[in-house]
């Protein structure tokens, strides 16, 4: 899923990364098909903020089976 194209100023960072933590997110690139480790910082980081805002409005996240089985409530670090 391509970014849409936006005129905003942009900031570029340095991350010091483990060869491990490069290895997962190029991982995650290719099988979500991203177009870049950009693309899955972004959509990584938009996931973590629904996250956390949806377990700071007192709500529950559930992980479950595609069948409704082996439901695992998902508890976040605040």
């Amino acid at each position: 899923m391509p970014s849409p194209k936006t005129t905003q100023k942009r900031k570029r960072l340095s991350l010091d990364l483990t060869p491990q933590v490069k290895l997962r997110i190029e991982k995650l690139r290719d099988s979500t098909n991203a177009e870049s480790i950009t693309e899955v910082i972004r959509r990584s980081l938009a996931t973590y903020e629904l996250l956390c805002d949806a377990q700071a409005n007192g709500k529950s996240i559930v992980v479950r089976d595609s069948d409704g089985s082996n439901e695992q409530t998902v508890l976040l670090l605040s």
